[in-house]
């Protein structure tokens, strides 16, 4: 069977990036590496532009290697902590996201993932206002375990972490729009319900959760139209969030420049970007050391796999790649990319055949609605497993399946139950 023409240039950037993770030193890495990975974020936003979810997922992921690049060029520190690793291993956690990049497209090939939007959504007001109730009630929950808001915390200092139910929420959310039915009423009770989801967060400084929740109702309900539309919306959200974190920051001057890329007056960065950059860098380096070896890799599988049953206090550390890596070198409280954590836990191999599986799984989302549930998931929570952690695609991944399986069980039960009550 002959590869065709698209296949063959994913299949050149898998062995391109392979090359520059083995030599990525001096330039070549520091900058060859990461522009290669920003021309193949524009390429595939050219292939996929009618896929408006692999826009926004594309647009969000370029903006590492942007960020890192512009740091090269300014000649500030991507990070206040960047001491503790060099570019060396930035070039090889860039090497190893494109590898991770490239073979999800290698096995997507040219087709579009479906999600939800692109099925029928079924028609239960019972299911429908046991999600919009149980929202509410996460609400209340999570409203309550946490203590003060943006004005009284910072990326150095906060008084309690995030809440859970801010970003499990997303479950509630799917379940609900999947059985609202064509009703303009449930229609508006779920959208309003949703942007309180993006408001309470973003009060308590968690803008993490609430640009999820966002890219949820634009999603299912506001979607734009083209990829110049999604620019628009993307860049606007960014700086938002960019002058959003200045609250937290505490510190930076008053130029676009410093605003966007929150240079402090240490001459580093303070943001997402350089976080989740530096930390990437530090798994590197851990797995360069022998620390983040064969047996954490097993035992970080294994904990990762518990965890979906299990609370995070009953699993070991291991599950946490950022806490544990916490414990040799400081970092943030940022995780990393995915393709650094699929490396950690199965190094090339384990990258390319992860990659390949999302890929799978994403072109058999036409096939099969309830991969098209979990493909819209996956998209609802890029901002996550694209730069903090990939557990999220497992935990709560896994208990959305269970979540939707339960459900049609239960209304097709029920179904069967009327038909036997009537005379």
């Amino acid at each position: 069977m002959r590869m065709g023409a698209h296949k063959l240039v994913d299949a050149a950037f898998v062995l391109f990036f392979v090359i520059g993770f083995f030599l990525g030193h001096g330039l070549f890495g520091s900058v060859v590496v990461p522009i290669a990975l920003v021309g193949y974020h524009l390429l595939k936003l050219r292939a996929l532009s009618e896929s408006i979810e692999f826009s926004f997922l594309l647009l969000f992921s370029v903006t590492y290697p942007v960020f890192w690049l512009f740091s090269v060029f300014l000649g500030v520190d991507i990070h206040y902590l960047y001491w503790n690793v060099n570019s060396f291993f930035i070039a090889q956690a860039f090497a190893v996201q494109g590898i991770f990049l490239a073979s999800v497209f290698l096995m997507l090939g040219k087709s579009r993932p479906f999600t939800v939007v692109d099925y029928r959504r079924r028609d239960s007001a019972v299911v429908f206002w046991t999600a919009i109730i149980a929202m509410l009630t996460c609400l209340v929950i999570a409203v309550r375990s946490i203590q003060g808001n943006i004005f009284e915390q910072s990326y150095d200092y906060e008084l309690s972490g995030s809440s859970i139910l801010f970003e499990y929420v997303l479950i509630l959310i799917l379940v609900a729009y999947c059985y609202s039915g064509q009703s303009i009423s449930r229609r508006r009770v779920l959208i309003v319900a949703s942007a309180v989801f993006v408001v309470a967060p973003l009060y308590f400084g968690k803008r993490l959760p609430a640009s999820m929740v966002a890219f949820a109702i634009l999603l299912l309900y506001m979607r734009p139209k083209n990829v110049r539309q999604v620019a628009l919306v993307f860049g606007f959200g960014f700086v938002a969030l960019s002058l959003l974190a200045l609250f937290r920051v505490g510190e930076s001057g008053q130029s676009f420049a410093q605003i966007i890329f929150n240079i402090s007056d240490d001459g580093s960065m303070r943001n997402n970007q350089g976080g989740v950059i530096y930390s990437s860098a530090v798994y590197m380096k851990l797995v360069h050391d022998g620390i983040f070896d064969i047996q954490f890799a097993l035992e970080s599988m294994a904990n990762v796999a518990l965890s979906i049953f299990l609370p995070s206090s009953m699993v070991d550390e291991s599950a946490y790649i950022n806490f544990a890596a916490m414990k040799h070198i400081p970092i943030p409280g940022n995780g990393g990319f995915p393709g650094v954590t699929f490396f950690v836990w199965g190094g090339i191999p384990g990258v390319v055949l992860a990659g390949m599986l999302f890929g799978w799984v994403m072109k058999n989302s036409c096939r099969y609605p309830l991969l098209a549930v979990y493909v819209t998931f996956l998209f609802f929570t890029f901002p996550r497993w694209m730069a903090y952690s990939v557990n999220i695609m497992f935990k709560a991944g896994t208990l959305l399946l269970i979540a939707f399986v339960l459900v049609r069980l239960v209304s097709l039960a029920s179904k069967g139950s009327a038909r036997i009550a009537r005379p």
